[in-house]
């Protein structure tokens, strides 16, 4: 998909990227983590209210780890810096050393995917 995108649309499973500046794409960054830890705050103590709510949760905690897994921005690394001849990535403000690691592996990862010099090839032939 090309041209704008509406904040609603950036989960939507259509788009591959939101090119921004930086003070917008941070704003927006920080807003989707904001919400994420609401959610999840949320329904931690939704499933803690009572006893028979820890009781029925339990059969869904596989299901509730895996989800909490695919939101966690610690296991995606950092974000990647256009713009350059090499590749540059950003990792996360509060970067713990579990972070910081998977930083690392993604900007290995766009190393050895050539992931700059086949962007700089789509852009050319824009």
């Amino acid at each position: 998909m090309f041209g704008n995108v509406e904040g609603r649309d950036a989960f939507s499973g259509e788009i591959d990227a939101i090119v921004t500046d930086g003070f917008t794409g941070n704003v927006f960054l920080k807003a989707v983590e904001g919400l994420g830890k609401l959610v999840k705050r949320s329904l931690t103590e939704s499933l803690k209210k009572n006893i028979l709510s820890i009781i029925a949760s339990i059969p869904c905690l596989p299901a509730i780890k895996r989800f909490a897994k695919t939101m966690d921005y610690k296991e995606y690394g950092g974000a990647l810096f256009l713009g350059v001849k090499k590749p540059v990535v950003k990792a996360h403000g509060s970067s713990d050393e579990y972070l910081f690691y998977f930083t690392i592996k993604q900007a290995e990862e766009f190393v050895k995917n050539k992931a700059v010099d086949k962007m700089i090839e789509e852009f050319e032939k824009m």
